[in-house]
């Protein structure tokens, strides 16, 4: 999905929110789980007021959602974008600056300028000595004319000797929006994903969604949407 300028004034508003220590903080907190106000005030010291404040600056960009649990209100990161920021960040600041390899640089490039094909279809997976194939132990799904292995939340793809990163496209069949007529029976209505929530992430479009008995599911507030299925390799 080519970059528009709306978008890239959200991530500006993103990284602002992001610009006090004590808020990433608590988005460390957040991304070793769901937790309370009442819980986060006592892990970091503060009164419930202050960590209400912050936490109210981290929903007004949707960086942080919430859900009612009988008494309680739970606070959690909003997806898989929200917790990939706060991890890439606290370890792109615990090491030494490094060059962006050129696969990364044109990807990059081709986001802006709206290449579709190599921002979501060839980025190049590094060191990977796992070999694919059936009974790898790893998801198939069949994506277009060929397979990929869900691989911690990464398509990955043989191609000419490495691994490729795929995505699922946006399509009719996988749209972006919620599709009609679907009961889940996969889990309860409580159930939240995110990070260990027991169901395997899948990179869709600009997105993740989790695959939850052959269909995409993707949180969306109190609920889930349904993003189609997909057909599993046997």
């Amino acid at each position: 999905m080519p970059v528009n300028e709306p978008a890239i004034e959200r991530t500006a508003r993103i990284f602002r929110a992001l610009g006090e220590p004590a808020r990433i903080r608590i988005l460390a907190r957040l991304a070793q789980g769901e937790a309370c106000v009442t819980e986060l005030a006592e892990l970091e010291g503060e009164s419930i007021t202050v960590i209400s404040q912050r936490l109210r600056v981290l929903r007004s960009d949707n960086i942080v959602g919430r859900r009612r649990d009988g008494k309680h209100i739970l606070y959690y990161l909003a997806d898989q974008h929200v917790l990939d920021l706060v991890f890439n960040g606290l370890a792109h600041a615990s090491e030494q600056p490094s060059i962006a390899p050129p696969t990364y640089n044109a990807r990059l490039l081709a986001l802006f300028k709206g290449n579709r094909s190599m921002s979501t279809q060839h980025e190049i997976h590094e060191n990977h000595p796992h070999q694919h194939g059936k009974d790898c132990g790893h998801t198939a799904i069949v994506h277009n004319d060929h397979t990929d292995y869900l691989h911690d939340g990464h398509l990955h793809s043989l191609h000419d000797g490495h691994i490729d990163e795929h995505k699922l496209e946006v399509n009719s069949a996988n749209p972006a929006d919620c599709t009609n007529g679907h009961e889940c029976d996969g889990h309860g209505p409580e159930h939240k994903h995110g990070a260990d929530c027991g169901h395997e992430a899948v990179p869709h479009g600009d997105h993740v969604d989790y695959l939850v008995n052959g269909h995409l599911h993707h949180p969306d507030g109190d609920h889930c949407d349904n993003h189609g299925t997909v057909q599993l390799a046997s």
